[in-house]
């Protein structure tokens, strides 16, 4: 009896237990007999938290990507409608349909110090962190989610104002079991939440700001941001209107790549960007720095004048304007989530018509009207006599030395190519009839047979062309030197590469190569006055004759050559003397072009700016035979790759490419030296 007793006391005890678990619940049978039974409690990985915008009409997931831009200042400011959708795992639905406690409750909190809202027996830490409206019984979950409308100014809220850049979290609170406080398996550290990066913070805006004139052009440069101080910058956007506020370009021409209060909200009058340095005039600029106008403190984006310019670049060039108009002119910063710097500043500059190189050039008296055809004109007889003379040497040189080709170029360029690449995989190794390459003393004696010769030149270079002028009457401005008065007296790298057959090898050996090489130069243009067609006199006598506009213009030269090269390399293959002394003789062709500030290739005076020149050229030079240095591994190299030699080398040589006797041509051509390295094959 007694036992029985004990019995219905801990089935009684166990009963009133089961009933106040938070994670069980008692379920009636249908013979009105109470039992009960355990439920899995609820887990975080039984959620998800997901941010939706309803850009598009309807409300839609941002995937973590997007929101991760989203949450910016101008949304801030006009308060744009958000929610947090709350998601059940399918397989964890079923968790709720045992919930009949009365005072189940669901939150959602946001803010930086709510992480330890959730710990059980415990009030909210951030309860001004409250996010909508609680769900007031977790059984109707049983649909699967649960959305909470807000607006981006409460995710703010919670860690300051629209203006901060910051990190903060949204978190779900739990209570199924009516207790007031959360279950113990969702809280702390276990809590279910969503991480949101805000940034209300635009960049600082570029400073340094500098607008030149151009030809119908304007040309904007800045100092770049800082990317370590504001590493989500994504780049700059320029702002123009004609005068103080007239429309420039279409509003279709570019796309915003930003936000802003009044863009988003519609409204007359933005609501004022976060305080931050705003842009600066450089201290040399000419141009005039005037209070915004409203289209550019606006951030207006009919008033755009160009896309978003890369993070790297620090100037812009704004064509299609109108020379002797003036423009007000505005840079902004843009980072990621879409913030542009406030620009309080405007800073003015007018287009201006410029002279290029070329008009320079004809206004100086150079004769040269463009064009390739060297061979044609008055004077052309001797160039052409010449160059068909020389050619046609060249080619019977090569026809009769064919057939006697030892090892065909197929082959030894490839080999060459993979040795300067440092490529692992082994070329095809050589052989020779006369040679047992299976022993050491043969091997040290080996020598592929060498028919190729490439090499790689460079050295500095100036263009003879004012020596063009030489023994005229000159006139002010360029006085005869149109070239030095706009590029200056330095010289440039020239960099050529130079393949060469040898076609006869006995008391040293004698080639036939062709070279082709790269020249390029540029400098500001000149401004000119429209009133004398010449370039407007500079203030600064420091800075050249002429006024500098924002336009640059350029020369670009490729000389092709075809070359007869001697190399009296008998010391070296005799005696192990590494010095190979070598002459040079040829003819050349120079292809030139000469572009404006706007890529174009300029006319004037009945001329085009690009053509061709002939010429003829002479070199001598000596070459250090680099085998000295370690022969073991420079013969090694020879077998395995077909690389015979390598040298470095010192030359002089004289480029006469001015026509040939030709009047009429741009004189290009220099006297001057050359370091290289050269390959025999």
């Amino acid at each position: 009896m007694a036992s029985s007793r004990r019995l219905g006391t801990t089935l009684l005890g166990l009963s009133a237990a089961l009933w106040a678990s938070p994670g069980m619940a008692q379920i009636t049978t249908s013979t009105g007999v109470a039992t009960s039974t355990s439920t899995t409690p609820l887990a975080a990985t039984d959620f998800t938290l997901t941010l939706q915008s309803k850009d598009s009409g309807s409300w839609a997931d941002l995937p973590a990507t997007d929101a991760a831009i989203y949450l910016n200042q101008a949304r801030c400011q006009c308060a744009w409608p958000v929610q947090v959708l709350v998601r059940m795992a399918p397989g964890s639905v079923s968790k709720l349909s045992s919930l009949n406690k009365t005072g189940t409750s669901a939150k959602l909190y946001v803010g930086l110090n709510c992480a330890q809202l959730n710990a059980s027996g415990t009030a909210p830490q951030c309860p001004n962190g409250l996010l909508g409206t609680p769900l007031g019984n977790i059984a109707s979950l049983s649909a699967g989610s649960w959305s909470v409308p807000t607006t981006v100014d409460k995710l703010f809220a919670a860690v300051g104002d629209c203006s901060v850049s910051q990190n903060t979290t949204i978190y779900l609170w739990l209570d199924s079991t009516g207790s007031g406080f959360p279950d113990s398996s969702v809280s702390g550290s276990s809590a279910p939440f969503l991480p949101l990066a805000l940034d209300g913070m635009p960049p600082a805006a570029p400073a340094g700001i500098d607008v030149e004139g151009g030809q119908e052009a304007l040309t904007v440069s800045w100092k770049s941001v800082s990317a370590s101080d504001w590493p989500d910058l994504a780049g700059y956007l320029v702002f123009c209107v004609r005068g103080n506020g007239l429309q420039v370009f279409n509003p279709s021409f570019y796309s915003k790549q930003y936000y802003t209060s009044q863009i988003l909200c519609q409204t007359g009058t933005p609501l004022p960007p976060t305080a931050s340095p705003v842009s600066s005039l450089d201290p040399n600029s000419t141009a005039i720095e005037v209070g915004a106008p409203t289209g550019i403190a606006n951030l207006d984006p009919n008033d755009l004048c160009s896309g978003l310019l890369s993070p790297t670049q620090t100037s812009a060039r704004i064509g299609i304007l109108q020379n002797g108009i003036d423009y007000t002119v505005g840079v902004a910063s843009v980072d990621t989530h879409g913030n542009a710097s406030p620009m309080q500043s405007g800073f003015v500059q007018t287009p201006v018509p410029t002279v290029d190189f070329y008009q320079a050039y004809r206004q100086a008296g150079g004769q040269s009207t463009g064009g390739y055809c060297s061979l044609a004109g008055r004077g052309a007889r001797l160039g052409a006599i010449s160059f068909l003379v020389g050619s046609g040497l060249v080619a019977l040189i090569i026809f009769r030395r064919r057939r006697r080709a030892r090892r065909p170029f197929s082959r030894g360029f490839p080999c060459l190519l993979a040795a300067l690449a440092a490529s692992s995989a082994q070329a095809q190794v050589a052989t020779h009839e006369e040679s047992d390459e299976g022993s050491e003393e043969s091997r040290a004696e080996y020598r592929t047979p060498k028919q190729w010769a490439m090499e790689l030149r460079f050295g500095p270079y100036a263009p003879d062309v004012d020596s063009e002028f030489a023994g005229r009457t000159v006139n002010p401005p360029y006085n005869g030197a149109p070239y030095k008065t706009v590029f200056g007296g330095k010289r440039h790298l020239m960099s050529q590469l130079e393949f060469d057959w040898q076609f006869f090898q006995g008391f040293g050996s004698l080639a036939a190569g062709v070279a082709i090489g790269y020249y390029a130069v540029s400098a500001k243009a000149f401004v000119t006055d429209p009133s004398t067609g010449t370039c407007v006199p500079a203030t600064d006598p420091k800075t050249g004759p002429c006024k500098l506009s924002g336009d640059t213009t350029s020369l670009r030269l490729i000389p092709i050559a075809a070359l007869l090269v001697y190399r009296w390399d008998v010391a070296a293959q005799r005696w192990s003397i590494p010095l190979v002394p070598y002459g040079k003789l040829g003819l050349n062709y120079t292809f030139w072009q000469i572009n404006d500030g706007n890529g174009n290739v300029p006319s004037f005076g009945g001329g085009h700016g690009s053509g061709g020149t002939l010429g003829w050229q002479v070199a001598g030079g000596i070459s250090l035979l680099l085998d000295i240095l370690d022969s073991d591994s420079a013969r090694n190299l020879d077998i395995e790759t077909g690389i015979n030699h390598s040298y470095v080398f010192f030359e002089w040589n004289n480029v006469d490419a001015s026509g040939l006797g030709m009047s009429n041509k741009l004189h290009v051509g220099d006297s001057r030296w050359v370091l290289g390295l050269m390959f025999e094959f």
